[in-house]
């Protein structure tokens, strides 16, 4: 699968061929602006950090390279769940991220990415393009200085890597499974004891016996984070969770004078859920 188109139809399509041409054309005019993107995922991940560098390569694309957005993997400037903070503290410019990796700051964040058993990729970004989502998630996101930008749709995700096999509900009673936003508290409701891990630290957890379990994204990232290697008992189950990644801007003023910010999230409804990972 060719990840650029994956991700371009996964819902980074905000600005039309004519008005790229028509803002390369005035390029001259432009400042130049170099911002500092913290994405909260490892770079080991080609599909899921690769989309931050995506749209930064869109972005200097499109202004002839006069806004210049430099992407930093987890870790290398704030820790994976530490990038909406550093955002909002002008610590870096933009993140790219997973909204619902912040509910215990708000559960409204959930809406940005998903909730479980809520809608699917399609339905998530009918709700934000077309369905009044976007004016929603950017009423919430102002009251944190932040102005958020769909920037990726990982789509469906299913159930989890264990290392014990699960038969029944009741096999779940007091695992340790890593699992972000609200799909923890669906899964503690169930006897699970959700415990929120970063990407890069969840196979470690697991060989050392940290967590019993962990969700990621897909068969592609799961792969090679190498999550089979310890946790081979799979349970999958759909629909699970789906989750929109998205760019995320601070209201707060940048070098050049604009104000912005970036971040990442799901499309998702209000009124629905669906269990959530990454």
């Amino acid at each position: 699968m060719n990840r650029r188109k994956f991700l371009s139809r996964a819902g980074f399509g905000v600005i039309s061929t004519a008005a790229a041409a028509q803002a390369v054309a005035q390029t001259p005019a432009l400042p130049e602006v170099r911002w500092r993107c913290a994405s909260s995922f490892p770079k080991s991940l080609d599909t899921i950090y690769g989309g931050g560098e995506t749209i930064a390569k869109r972005v200097a694309a499109i202004t002839g390279g006069k806004f210049q957005i430099r992407v930093f993997g987890a870790g290398e400037i704030v820790p994976a769940f530490g990038t909406v903070d550093a955002v909002q503290q002008g610590t870096v410019e933009c993140t790219h991220t997973a909204s619902y990796y912040f509910v215990g700051k708000n559960k409204t964040f959930a809406f940005d990415t998903t909730l479980p058993f809520g809608m699917n990729q399609r339905q998530q970004n009918a709700w934000i393009y077309y369905g009044g989502g976007l004016e929603l998630v950017r009423a919430f996101f102002r009251d944190f200085n932040i102005i958020s930008f769909p920037a990726g749709n990982t789509g469906c995700q299913m159930g989890g890597w264990f290392r014990k096999e699960v038969r029944t509900v009741k096999d779940l009673k007091g695992v340790k499974m890593r699992i972000a936003g609200l799909g923890g508290e669906a899964m503690a409701r169930l006897g699970a004891v959700p415990q929120q891990i970063a990407g890069g630290d969840i196979y470690p957890a697991l060989e050392r016996g940290t967590i019993d379990a962990a969700e990621w994204v897909g068969p592609y990232d799961d792969e090679k984070l190498g999550f089979y290697k310890i946790a081979s008992h799979r349970t999958t189950t759909t629909p699970a969770g789906g989750k929109p990644i998205r760019c995320t801007r601070s209201s707060s003023t940048s070098r050049n004078g604009r104000s912005c910010r970036k971040s990442t999230r799901p499309r998702s409804r209000p009124p629905a859920t669906k269990p959530t990972s990454t």
